[in-house]
């Protein structure tokens, strides 16, 4: 009894013992907290791609940072990390960004509307026309693709209520424009915190958030180590990718950099304060890259790996001394789709709201992925009348979001200007005037001219149609005065004139970007000596062939440009049926007869007699099915292979004495929809009732811009053979036939494709030579 009695005795007193101890450890420990670590990476444009470098060093060693502080491009990748991306996830989210797009005003050319395809960048200057006025556009960046992207990867964070529930609390800074004051975030939609963060002066138009305009925070703290301070910081690690003072006026180059550095005049002179403040300071050696160096995101990750290599000794005593060892582990490149409660549209004047939700394709109560969301944006933004659109997500409760649409629209008169030259047809400028709901609501007018040798007008509108407004009406007119060389054997022989006029009336569905469906009908009048070029004589000035009919046309195009596509492919299939065609002639003024050869012999006829021979070539209602597939595959981000085919074959039950409409086959463009490019042609150097093309290319871009292809087509191509003669199955392309090769290269410049081409074929051999430069009204530009 008594020994037990000393037992509970003992650990009564052993639990005094260890009670006490505790609470003098607790009371030691906080009066000597572990110290908060901050990381403050600053803005330098595409030089703060050198942040994720030193961000891996960090996690190396173990440290994971208590606060996170950006500014610019220090605060995109501050606020990826801080919100739970590592530095692989950062890395492999710069290396899939296109970055030409992000620092551009263009977007992908598969988000743009099928519809609005056609005329999306061909020109060098978009002029808005308000009451009759041009003006001048800011020639500043509205960062659609940029807000595309800052959407998609900060999708994760719409679940905090402020930036201090991030797995690392984080801050960034902008600038307001009204004061010059600097704005901390601290909390809001991290999407316009990080915008406006990064709205370079010069570069990017300044954001508008709410009632007050912003600007990039480098304007006036760049590198933003007292908000760090601020924040309870005891060690301050600080990654400076910009200027640490003034740049002497003689080394500026440009008036870029002359306004930059004014722009940066505040800032810089805060940041020697704040690296006096830092603890461990970074400055990484990133030589001749600047901050619109954003093509050269691989040497600069370089960099930045190169230097977190050098502080990793730093990093490690650091982490070592505190007894860190975090484990980064990502939050993965995934997101959970979330249900929209309502949905608004802000900003629109021009566009009513039911065009925009019908174009967005989402409905109230629906629960949609970021991946579908920005789907819809894209379809919005295809339209071709916005300079930016993008949205925000309002929480609403029980993981419901209010889906406000915000758009900036352009104006509703538009002036486009550019220039062109071939050494084929010569040069010209290309003028576009768009209007808005000029000729009713939903509707879209262009009125174009091609002022050259070869003159082209067209008169293009478009109206939606329909409670979706899922179709369009579309009535098209177009002129074309061409002069048609003439070849034989790759050698020009002549030059025959032509006018063409074609007016065309269609149903078009629009509900994808990257596919339509026609129906419609056609009337075209073609006006040109060589239609009876064998019959000609002086008194015969030249010959009409008229016709009408009715079309169907499947198009889809998911490719990535226009000129220089990387991915995607192109697919046509077309049938038109002639429903009637007209032959006549127009005489020189007081003819009454002409004379017309008919093998060697020479005979005199009256006009009248004449024209009824003529009428011997008028071919009955007839029918054309034509087609071409061309898709790009990816041999690495700089080569791809591009095989090709097309197609095209007249249905009809007459000989080839008839004069049908012939397809054009050869050379570089598509001067009209339906013609077919070929190496070691001319353009329509061939023309024919029946062709098949194969053919492959390769295209590398060895250096930015730069482009080079080599390929080579087969061609076989047949005369008219009625349908059920024997001749049509066993003769179809394969009355004559060409094996073409050829290469060109191509500079993607600010005035469009600049190209050289040099092409042959097996049967002539001649040499064939292509030059062109600028943006044109043909369906290619390259």
């Amino acid at each position: 009894m008594k020994q037990t009695g000393f037992f509970i005795s003992f650990l009564l007193a052993a639990a005094l013992v260890f009670i006490n101890s505790a609470q003098a450890f607790q009371k030691n420990n906080s009066a000597n907290p572990k110290p908060k670590i901050g990381l403050v990476l600053s803005g330098g444009g595409a030089k703060g791609m050198a942040h994720v470098g030193v961000i891996r060093a960090m996690e190396k060693a173990g440290i994971r940072p208590d606060y996170v502080v950006g500014t610019s491009m220090g605060s995109v990748v501050g606020g990826l990390y801080a919100m739970g991306y590592n530095s692989e996830e950062l890395e492999k989210i710069i290396r899939s960004i296109d970055w030409d797009l992000i620092i551009s005003n263009r977007v992908g050319f598969e988000t743009i509307a099928f519809e609005e395809k056609e005329y999306y960048n061909r020109y060098l200057v978009e002029l808005p026309v308000r009451n009759g006025k041009i003006s001048l556009p800011s020639g500043l960046i509205e960062g659609q693709m940029l807000s595309e992207v800052l959407q998609y990867y900060t999708w994760p964070a719409r679940k905090y209520a402020n930036f201090d529930e991030f797995p690392i609390p984080f801050r960034c800074i902008a600038t307001d424009i009204g004061t010059g004051k600097a704005i901390v975030f601290d909390r809001g939609y991290l999407h316009d915190a990080l915008r406006s963060s990064i709205a370079i002066p010069t570069a990017f138009t300044a954001f508008q958030l709410d009632s007050t305009v912003v600007v990039d925070g480098g304007v006036v703290n760049n590198f933003p180590v007292d908000v760090a301070k601020g924040l309870g910081a005891d060690i301050v690690i600080g990654v400076n990718v910009s200027d640490e003072d003034f740049i002497e006026a003689e080394k500026l180059e440009g008036f870029g950099a002359i306004l930059m550095q004014l722009a940066m005049a505040q800032s810089l002179g805060k940041t020697s304060e704040n690296i006096a403040l830092t603890d461990i300071y970074i400055k990484p050696e990133l030589g001749p890259y600047g901050t619109a160096s954003f093509g050269d995101f691989d040497a600069i990750l370089k960099i930045g790996d190169k230097t977190g290599e050098i502080f990793y000794p730093r990093f490690k005593e650091l982490a070592d001394s505190l007894g860190l060892n975090s484990v980064p582990n990502g939050i993965g490149l995934e997101a959970r789709p979330v249900r929209f409660s309502s949905i608004k549209v802000e900003g629109n004047r021009i566009f009513p709201t039911s065009l925009i939700l019908s174009k967005l394709g989402i409905k109230q109560g629906q629960e949609v992925s970021r991946e579908e969301l920005q789907d819809g944006i894209n379809r919005v933004f295809g339209i071709n009348g916005f300079y930016k659109v993008d949205y925000k997500l309002v929480p609403t409760g029980s993981d419901e979001y209010e889906l406000d649409i915000r758009v900036k629209e352009k104006s509703s008169h538009l002036l486009s200007t550019s220039v062109h030259y071939d050494n084929q047809f010569s040069a010209g400028i290309l003028l576009n005037y768009t209007m808005r709901d000029f000729i009713g609501k939903f509707s879209r007018t262009v009125l174009l001219a091609d002022i050259s040798q070869n003159p082209k007008f067209r008169f293009d509108y478009y109206k939606y149609i329909g409670k979706e407004k899922r179709f369009a009406f579309n009535l098209k007119a177009n002129y074309l005065n061409q002069g048609q060389p003439t070849y034989e054997n790759g050698k020009t022989t002549g030059l025959q004139k032509f006018r063409n006029s074609k007016l065309e009336a269609q149903l078009i569905s629009t509900s994808s970007l990257k596919q339509a469906f026609y129906l419609g009908m056609y009337f075209e009048n073609e006006n040109s000596k060589y239609l009876l070029n064998d019959l000609a004589s002086e008194e015969l000035k030249s010959a009409y062939q008229r016709f009408i009919g009715l079309r169907f046309r499947y198009y889809r195009n998911s490719q990535n440009d226009r000129n220089f596509p990387t991915h995607g492919a192109e697919g046509l299939i077309e049938t038109n049926f002639n429903l009637k065609d007209w032959l006549g002639i127009n005489t020189v003024a007081g003819a009454d007869s002409l004379s017309i050869k008919l093998g060697e012999d020479f005979f005199r006829v009256s006009i009248e007699d004449f024209s009824d021979l003529v009428q011997l070539f008028r071919p009955n209602p007839y029918g054309t099915i034509n087609g071409r597939y061309s898709k790009y595959f990816s041999l690495s981000p700089k080569l791809q292979f591009h095989p090709n085919t097309a197609f095209g074959v007249i249905l009809s039950d007459e000989s080839s004495s008839k004069i049908y409409r012939e397809f054009f086959v050869g050379g570089y463009q598509n001067i009209r929809f339906g013609d077919t490019p070929f190496w070691g042609l001319n353009y329509a150097e061939v023309q024919t009732s029946n062709f098949l093309k194969v053919g492959a290319e390769f295209q590398l871009e060895p250096i930015s811009k730069i482009y080079l292809r080599a390929g080579a087509n087969w061609l076989g191509y047949s005369q008219q053979y009625p349908i059920g003669d024997p001749d049509w199955t066993g003769k179809i392309f394969q009355d004559e036939s060409y094996l073409g090769y050829g290469a060109d290269v191509s500079y993607n410049s600010i005035l469009g494709p600049i190209s050289f081409g040099i092409s042959s074929n097996s049967r002539d051999k001649q040499v064939r030579t292509y030059f062109s430069i600028g943006l044109s009204l043909n369906y290619s530009d390259r």
